[in-house]
């Protein structure tokens, strides 16, 4: 398995949210479904932004790949995130389940 880390910055004051945030679930959900997502969730410090794990069974899944795949992530697409940083990530202990 191959992990990507996304860490998303946004205004939680910004008044589009509460539109956008139902596709942004809906485009997670999907993504879950087809086996990309491994965690997902805002930051709760009240600061906004979130955090999304992804993860590729193919080992040679690149960052560029991550990238355009999270790219119709309609935050992204609708300007509610103000920044964004992916880096590759390499779970070496792990709790996640299903």
């Amino acid at each position: 398995m191959k992990y990507f880390a996304f860490i998303y910055d946004y205004n939680p004051n910004d008044p589009r949210l509460a539109d956008v945030r139902p596709k942004h679930r809906d485009f997670i959900n999907d993504l879950k479904a087809q086996g990309h997502i491994l965690g997902s969730g805002p930051f709760t410090d009240s600061k906004g932004g979130a955090l999304i794990v992804t993860q590729y069974e193919d080992e040679n899944t690149t960052v560029a790949q991550a990238i355009e795949l999270m790219d119709g992530d309609p935050f992204h697409t609708e300007g509610i995130v103000t920044a964004r940083a992916v880096r590759e990530w390499n779970p070496v202990i792990n709790s996640f389940e299903d």
